[in-house]
């Protein structure tokens, strides 16, 4: 992600918690998202994953339009195909406008 940090405008930081007999299944599902095609405007994304289920998705968009693409219709049809939302018990996002002047690496 850090290879594109220059070019992104916007990050989307997700933070979710997954049941625990669900654990594996959303992790399956992270990654085979993480192995398609990134969508037009979507610069990198990672996830990880901490103790007790809980997970962090980060995206990295060049602009505010081509997130709302992706977020208006490429990850509600990924939800729908995963079964994502019967996986987790919770779900909060944030957008971060980045400005190049704050960027250290």
């Amino acid at each position: 992600m850090t290879d594109f940090v220059d070019k992104g405008k916007l990050l989307r930081v997700a933070e979710c918690s997954v049941e625990k007999v669900k654990r594996d299944h959303f992790e399956q599902v992270l990654k085979d998202a993480g192995n398609r095609a990134m969508t037009p405007g979507m610069l990198s994304g990672e996830f990880g994953k901490r103790q007790n289920g809980r997970y962090m998705d980060a995206s990295l968009c060049d602009n505010e339009y081509s997130h709302q693409r992706y977020a208006d219709k490429e990850l509600p049809a990924l939800i729908k195909e995963a079964g994502v939302k019967d996986s987790t018990q919770r779900i909060s996002v944030s957008l971060i406008e980045l400005h190049p002047k704050w960027a250290v690496i």
